[in-house]
């Protein structure tokens, strides 16, 4: 799994991470009846018959296989899903994990869950007995034009796109940021245009599907190829599979849906957590998330300094966990159209002193700091008063040396 910074997602990180990494999953119900005819020879659909297709659907599940591949180690992850579209939320429980001895273990192991609602992502993980809570944030970049119709679309003119969804991530299940890194395993993931080709129809466990090869048309993506199948019912992706680089790590996911309904009946309390379902031994873990690095201060007894970042850059999120370690962070993001995919600053404290750090010595205040590079680019760390403090980003040295002062001076 990627290491993450930290920061709860908004209700678009946790939907794309959803798309890019698909699980979809059984409810019981009966699989309505078989898909519509794809038309004369596999025939695509005009946009407007393939929105009206997606429309349509508005809740779904089915049993996923997801194989992740990560530099040679594979981790294979069964799961039964509901989902519903708008407003969106699923549930999950995991039904498998079968991984290779040097694969790091999922993010839920066998018999956990994952619950993602309208105001919160919430999962419990048997293997380490802990339950995770993380509030969802509304966000105005929020895509409410389908992206499966649009890439048919694309198919069928010829025209170049934005890939449609964010990148895929690096969990077999949606990853919550638990935080304690420097780094996220996204953060640099370079997106860009691609090129939809279609490539006829495909049967996907019994389903009439429409076969999409998505190639970049930059050679600095990280993106190397993707391959959807699109339910011809509902324009769903009943299969993808999809091979990119983010850090220098290669990573290959297969995800393949089987025993799909197409709009089943969910209950209303489908996508929220009972106390009954969490054991009483499970420790919880909150990840809160706030407007501003003083509307923090003001809800944490926690050290929350306000750093002093060159004006290009905007706080893009302020988040707290209460545990597991206690730690702050803050992130940053260029806010100028020509940024560096992935440039930022970020920001940490963690409640507790851990030994010093290697690299290069760098004084910051009154403390002895080390200066060290990582694959998100430089990060500097230093212990004060029992909590350990570090800035990390895609920039300058000069420049986060000058963020890391003005953080021990407001701390």
């Amino acid at each position: 799994m990627a290491e993450h910074d930290g920061t709860p997602p908004t209700r678009s990180q946790a939907l794309l991470a959803l798309a890019a990494v698909a699980l979809l999953v059984t409810s019981g119900c009966s699989a309505i009846g078989a898909a519509p005819d794809a038309g004369a020879d596999g025939e695509l659909p005009s946009t407007q018959e393939a929105a009206e297709r997606y429309a349509s659907l508005d809740t779904i599940s089915a049993t996923v296989t997801t194989v992740q591949k990560r530099n040679g180690s594979t981790t294979t992850t069964v799961t039964r899903k509901r989902q519903r579209l708008d407003p969106w939320a699923y549930r999950s429980r995991v039904l498998s994990v079968n991984r290779s001895e040097d694969a790091r273990p999922p993010l839920v192991a066998e018999g956990g869950f994952v619950v993602v609602n309208e105001s919160a992502f919430v999962y419990y993980d048997p293997a380490s007995e802990r339950f995770n809570r993380a509030e969802i944030r509304g966000s105005d970049d929020d895509d409410d034009d389908p992206p499966y119709p649009r890439l048919i679309g694309a198919a069928r003119s010829g025209d170049s796109i934005e890939r449609p969804t964010a990148t895929p991530g690096v969990s077999s299940l949606p990853k919550v940021p638990v935080g304690g890194s420097d780094g996220n395993g996204s953060a640099t993931y370079r997106e860009g245009t691609v090129t939809v080709v279609y490539a006829g129809t495909e049967t996907v466990d019994g389903r009439e599907t429409y076969r999409l090869e998505l190639t970049p048309n930059a050679p600095n993506m990280s993106l190397e190829s993707e391959t959807l199948w699109l339910d011809t019912e509902s324009l769903y992706p009943l299969k993808r599979h999809t091979e990119f680089v983010a850090h220098g790590t290669d990573y290959e996911y297969t995800t393949t849906y089987r025993n799909v309904t197409l709009n089943p009946e969910l209950d209303p309390g489908t996508f929220r957590v009972g106390p009954e379902e969490v054991p009483e031994e499970a420790r919880e873990v909150r990840i809160d998330n706030y407007d501003s690095a003083s509307a923090m201060a003001e809800a944490v007894e926690f050290p929350v300094p306000e750093p002093d970042v060159p004006p290009e850059f905007d706080l893009e999120a302020a988040s707290y966990r209460s545990t597991d370690p206690e730690v702050v962070s803050l992130r940053y993001a260029r806010s100028d159209s020509d940024a560096e995919p992935g440039a930022g600053i970020r920001v940490f404290v963690f409640g507790e002193a851990t030994e010093r750090a290697s690299g290069t010595p760098v004084q910051v205040g009154p403390y002895e700091a080390r200066r060290s590079s990582t694959g998100d680019g430089v990060k500097i760390t230093w212990v004060a008063d029992g909590y350990t403090y570090r800035v990390s980003g895609e920039v300058g040295n000069e420049t986060l040396v000058a963020v890391a002062r003005s953080v021990a001076e407001t701390t």
